[in-house]
């Protein structure tokens, strides 16, 4: 038997419906042939496809954020949308099925607390886990792009991968193509959200500010733009430069110690971490304090919707590195995102081993395209899903809706029709971004890093140097003041100092070094909230 414990109505509330000895139960909205999708409509059209096996096509075609759930007398089946918008728990007790939306939901209806080492050490290394990995192994979570069916057994299906057969290789093509995909993108987004209010985190890069051109292409009238951090953080300049320019109201938040201490010592910050942890990641925490205060000043309206710059730059090939193999895929993808720095030699090697199977698995053979495929995959399926993604929690748990105009389907799908060796180092991405919006609306402003691809010098300390000892190697020099670190413009590592010395956090046998790393202390702090043993 299946039980169904669903309880976060946070923002965007779960409705049931029934058809035909099917419960259906939904979360969101999808856009399909046009229409958009809501409620009872959404669960017909699923429930027909269901019924008429045709499930996974239009899985494939419906482009939006949702969740389903349907429940027939025998079979449950778990639908998660390509962003995993809305994580679901499924877990056996006994002969008995629970599913739920609620980390700690799943984490009490647990009657076996194991924890999952491997998950665990890639959770204190990444700062996340697997796709459909919890803390915990008794306990999954649901993949993006994927409908999970539970009977006697638990059938996975993967209904979507990023993957394009198409090649675009001349720029004005491509340019014109991202431009109509673009702009039907973020009117979706306009129809799903009405008139509600935009709430835009402007940060000094090249997404939000994209996001904030499209907000005037446009003429949304509701707008509101903010940032944060220190005093003197670079970022602050160029965004208040973009706000106005485009004729924007804009709000400054200035982070500091004080600030961050109260935080800490309320009883929010355990409630918020308990709920965006969702028992598989380190929950986001740079914007609280920004939305918390505008809040409480009340500059953000009731029913206003945040628009992150999630994840233009990735989809444009920030991530891949300028050459691959598949000798040196599987320490390359441990470099660029296993960057926390704190396990053991003997755990670290376990993580690598650990990716050259999966590596070994899904390529038993391959060209440079192929690994360069894997290296974009897996920062796609764990990363941004787990982490990225998943930091819109903080939005949910301060009351705001949001959207991420910039995972739409039709937008990259575009850009997975490129090769990745002309999307390295984003330089195609950026002209597109320039040529059609920033200097068209005058806002042409370069950050102060423009070019992703290093040196071939630095390249070779890269292969030659882990990102683990490059840590270690600056942390020796800074001692004898050879070398500074650059200055958190979050003011995020006082967090981290903060976590440790306030929280008393107990020093795993997996871990060489407790630094005051922010990412580090929150990864610690998370785990503290559920005290089981971990596996020696």
């Amino acid at each position: 038997m299946v039980h169904i414990l669903i309880e976060n109505n946070r923002i965007h509330s779960w409705s049931t419906h029934s058809q035909e000895k099917m419960i259906g139960y939904v979360k969101g909205h999808a856009f399909y042939q046009k229409e958009l999708l809501q409620g009872e409509l959404l669960f017909q059209t699923v429930q027909k496809a269901w019924n008429e096996m045709y499930l996974e096509q239009l899985l494939f075609d419906l482009n939006g954020q949702f969740c389903i759930i349907l429940q027939q007398e025998k079979q449950t089946i778990l639908i998660t949308d390509k962003i995993r918008s809305y994580p679901l728990f499924y877990l056996v007790t006994g002969d008995d099925y629970i599913v739920t939306d609620t980390g700690d939901t799943a984490y009490t209806s647990l009657s076996d607390r194991e924890w999952d080492k491997t998950a665990v050490l890639s959770y204190l290394s990444a700062g996340y886990m697997n796709a459909g990995s919890t803390l915990f192994s008794n306990c999954k979570i649901t993949p993006a792009s994927t409908y999970i069916v539970i009977d006697k057994e638990i059938a996975i299906k993967y209904y979507y991968t990023p993957i394009s057969l198409k090649q675009l290789t001349q720029p004005d093509i491509i340019f014109k193509r991202s431009k109509q995909a673009l702009e039907s993108a973020f009117c979706r987004m306009l129809e799903s959200i009405g008139n509600a209010t935009i709430i835009l985190p402007l940060s000094g890069g090249y997404d939000s500010r994209l996001l904030a051109c499209l907000c005037k292409q446009f003429n949304v009238p509701n707008v509101i733009c903010y940032t944060y951090g220190i005093k003197g953080s670079p970022e602050i300049n160029v965004s208040q430069m973009v706000a106005q320019q485009l004729g924007y109201p804009w709000y400054y938040v200035e982070y500091t110690k004080e600030k961050w201490e109260r935080l800490l010592k309320s009883n929010i910050f355990e409630e918020y971490m308990r709920y965006a942890g969702n028992l598989n990641t380190i929950p986001h925490l740079q914007d609280f304090l920004a939305i918390q205060e505008l809040k409480e000043k009340q500059i953000i309206p009731e029913k206003a919707v945040v628009i992150p710059g999630h994840s233009g730059d990735l989809i444009g090939g920030s991530h891949l590195p300028q050459h691959i193999q598949r000798k040196n895929l599987a320490s390359s993808l441990y470099d660029k995102y296993f960057t926390l720095n704190i396990l053991k030699p003997r755990e670290k090697k376990d993580l690598i081993n650990n990716l050259q199977l999966y590596i070994e698995k899904t390529y038993p053979t391959g060209s440079e395209q192929d690994y360069y495929q894997a290296f974009h995959l897996w920062g796609i399926q764990f990363r941004q899903i787990n982490f990225i993604i998943n930091s819109v929690r903080l939005y949910e748990f301060q009351g705001l809706d949001w959207r991420v105009p910039l995972w739409d389907d039709a937008f990259e799908q575009v850009w997975d029709a490129i090769p990745y060796k002309l999307r390295v180092g984003s330089t195609l991405y950026n002209k597109f971004l320039f040529d059609t919006y920033f200097m068209p609306f005058g806002v042409s402003f370069h950050k102060k890093k423009e070019n992703n691809i290093p040196s071939p010098f630095i390249q070779f300390i890269r292969n030659i140097i882990s990102n683990e000892d490059r840590y270690y190697i600056k942390r020796l020099l800074s001692q004898v003041h050879l070398y500074s670190f650059p200055k958190d413009i979050n003011a995020l590592d006082i967090v981290g100092e903060l976590l440790m010395k306030e929280k008393n956090l107990q020093k795993l046998p997996c871990i060489r070094t407790t630094k005051p790393n922010s990412m580090c202390m929150k990864a610690l702090y998370y785990l503290s909230l559920y005290p089981e043993s971990f596996p020696q």
